[in-house]
């Protein structure tokens, strides 16, 4: 229970991961002397929600560009005549805010009046459910590395898969801006290791939820939190294909705050964001670089 209670508590994960009751809690005080709210007292109320763990709104939580989204060298036209992506690296996925202004890739926006607000949402993603978000395959059984002797299920999270484990995604809300350089991925400075102590910067900084970042969880309540998360995972699997039909390769070794980072590569240098992205209006303010 101490997971869940970090969960609507000192870490605000309920704020956006509705569980059917709010996030108001009276912190108590930990054995440090310091304000604690594993031992605070609940004075939330029931809401009327079901436990489905989404707001069903929609956040920027400032995750770095991945370099290694395929969709960054679409350059070309394939097969059909069709370029997927002919900015390359000058692609920013602005999220909601493209959707609102029918721009690139996104289809139209079927309510104009919608359109002003563009601005406001850039760099947003629609809240997932925090359900299920720790289910794997039986034959390898976690998603967090090292794995024990069935190996662990390589997961990717947020929009863009940069976060590979949960325990890397905790971390992330809890010391985005801790470790906050001015770098992009694959570039963190000597003597730091990227999602451990250095996060490289936003793809898109408007926006930003900065309920997040700086959460002051210890290392001990990161893991409490993932293992209420583990918890999530309700069996339903309809009408998807059986988990158990995985006919992948269950991965081993490593630990689960420096997991997939031996797939790290560089991010190249980034030109401007493309006109046809960043220059449509209403255009994003402050401008995106």
């Amino acid at each position: 229970m101490a997971g869940y209670a970090l969960f609507r508590g000192q870490a605000a994960c309920n704020t956006c991961h509705v569980d059917g009751r709010g996030s108001t809690q009276t912190p108590g005080t930990g054995g440090d002397g310091h304000p604690s709210t594993t031992t605070g007292t609940d004075t939330s109320h029931a809401a009327t929600v079901n436990p489905l763990f989404t707001c069903f709104g929609s956040a920027n939580e400032g995750l770095p560009l991945n370099p290694r989204v395929a969709f960054y060298y679409e350059t070309t036209p394939d097969f059909f005549g069709f370029t997927p992506n002919p900015f390359g690296f000058g692609y920013r996925d602005l999220g909601l805010g493209t959707f609102l202004r029918s721009g690139f890739g996104s289809a139209p926006n079927p309510d104009a009046t919608l359109i002003p607000l563009a601005p406001s949402v850039d760099g947003t993603f629609q809240v997932s459910t925090a359900r299920n978000v720790a289910m794997a395959p039986t034959q390898c059984p976690t998603t967090e590395a090292p794995g024990g002797p069935n190996g662990f299920f390589q997961k990717e999270f947020f929009h863009n898969g940069y976060i590979k484990s949960l325990k890397q995604l905790v971390h992330f809300y809890n010391t985005r801006d801790l470790f906050a350089f001015p770098v992009t991925s694959g570039h963190c400075p000597p003597g730091t290791v990227e999602k451990v102590n250095c996060w490289p910067m936003p793809e898109v900084r408007n926006n930003l939820d900065m309920t997040t970042g700086n959460l002051a969880l210890t290392d001990l309540q990161e893991n409490q939190i993932v293992a209420f998360l583990q918890t999530l995972t309700d069996g339903f699997t309809t009408p998807f294909p059986n988990r158990d039909t995985f006919t992948g390769t269950c991965m081993f070794g490593g630990t689960a705050s420096t997991q997939g980072n031996e797939f790290l590569i560089p991010t190249p240098p980034l030109p401007s964001c493309a006109s046809a992205i960043c220059g449509v209006a209403p255009f994003p303010s402050p401008p995106i670089p």
